[in-house]
């Protein structure tokens, strides 16, 4: 099985349970409080910090695959094949993970005090969204707080960990109107509903929504060059010499003022790049199919290819060139004409006129 922990030192971790570290959530029928947070490396710290509940960390990176609207348990379905497949994992493990996590949300009446506890960036951001959206159609309020970092929690020490407690709130009903809102917009079946709704509605009670889904606009093949914001910094950090494959993850993650891509998310970008009629990158190792070159990769030395040159030049468009086959959210992008994001303008560009 794979491990979704950060092996190179930097970048987002847990997707599902890792090797070296089962789920650890306590006795239920024993609690009263559940924590809710993006993964294993916040829960270890809230276990080390002597917090009293069932701590559940939210193991899905949802920027990743299909989303859907609909009840949680739908939306879990929708993404088993997808996960297995991408992260080359068992699709047994990925049904029992969620068929666990599920079951515990569709009883939350157990607990009388619900602690949500999520980041600012856009990984986080999303998980606290499904969460939201699952709480609205349970029009549950009542004894949940959310606890909002502007900083990233895996980072923290136990010592250091709790202090972020004292910025928790209560949910209101505007939060769950608001997730409700913006997990609908996500989830459809063109990126159109949430640019008008940030266009439209500025402001938030949830202060780091708005940048985090600015952001994942900018994952959408851009006008011009068909490349998410992510390989276009991928190309530009190999613009001058070649790279190893964790040197290059933290010189891209270095770029964003909020990091939300783990290592492997980041390693399948690469593949993405190297595994298409034109590469716009070389040196990633064999095969690329099955994720077996992930061990050779820090040994690796990346280069950018002619191709991947003009690209970022503006001379080529990779989705043009190669064609494209990924999910952004509710929107699947194949083919070669999608939808595409052009950031000078900050606007969608429609697929009939994306190649114009």
């Amino acid at each position: 099985m794979a491990a979704f922990y950060s092996r190179w030192g930097a970048g987002k971790s847990g997707i599902l349970p890792r090797r070296d570290m089962p789920a650890r959530t306590g006795h239920v029928e024993a609690m009263t409080t559940l924590i809710l947070t993006n993964g294993d490396g916040a829960a270890d710290l809230m276990h080390g910090a002597g917090m009293v509940g069932t701590i559940v960390p939210w193991r899905d990176a949802l920027h990743e695959g299909p989303l859907c609207e609909g009840p949680l348990k739908a939306c879990s379905a929708s993404r088993i094949d997808w996960l297995a497949s991408r992260f080359h994992i068992d699709r047994q493990m990925v049904h029992d993970e969620f068929a666990h996590r599920d079951q515990l949300m569709d009883d939350l009446s157990r607990f009388d005090q619900i602690e949500l506890w999520f980041e600012h960036d856009l990984y986080d951001q999303l998980q606290l969204l499904q969460i939201l959206d699952h709480l609205a159609r349970l029009a549950r309020t009542d004894g949940v707080v959310l606890v909002q970092a502007d900083d990233f929690l895996g980072r923290q020490s136990p010592q250091t960990i709790v202090r972020f407690r004292r910025a928790a709130r209560p949910l209101t009903a505007g939060d769950l109107d608001t997730g409700r809102d913006v997990w609908s917009a996500l989830t459809s079946t063109t990126p159109a509903p949430l640019r008008n709704r940030l266009a439209d509605q500025p402001d938030s009670p949830l202060p780091f929504l708005r940048p985090a889904m600015e952001r994942f606009l900018r994952e959408l093949p851009q006008t011009g060059s068909g490349l998410s914001l992510t390989e276009m910094r991928v190309l530009q950090s190999l613009s001058a010499e070649a790279v190893s494959g964790p040197e290059l993850f933290r010189r891209v993650i270095a770029r964003e003022e909020a990091a939300f891509m783990g290592d492997w998310s980041f390693f399948l970008v690469l593949e993405d790049l190297a595994g298409v009629p034109e590469p716009l990158i070389s040196g990633i190792p064999d095969p690329i199919e099955s994720g077996g070159g992930f061990e050779q990769l820090p040994d690796a030395q990346l280069k950018l290819t002619a191709t991947g040159r003009a690209v970022m030049d503006g001379a080529a468009d990779h989705v043009s060139l190669n064609g494209i086959d990924r999910w952004w959210a509710g929107t699947h992008l194949i083919g070669k004409r999608v939808w595409r994001y052009d950031e000078a303008q900050d606007r969608l560009a429609l697929p009939a006129v994306a190649e114009a």
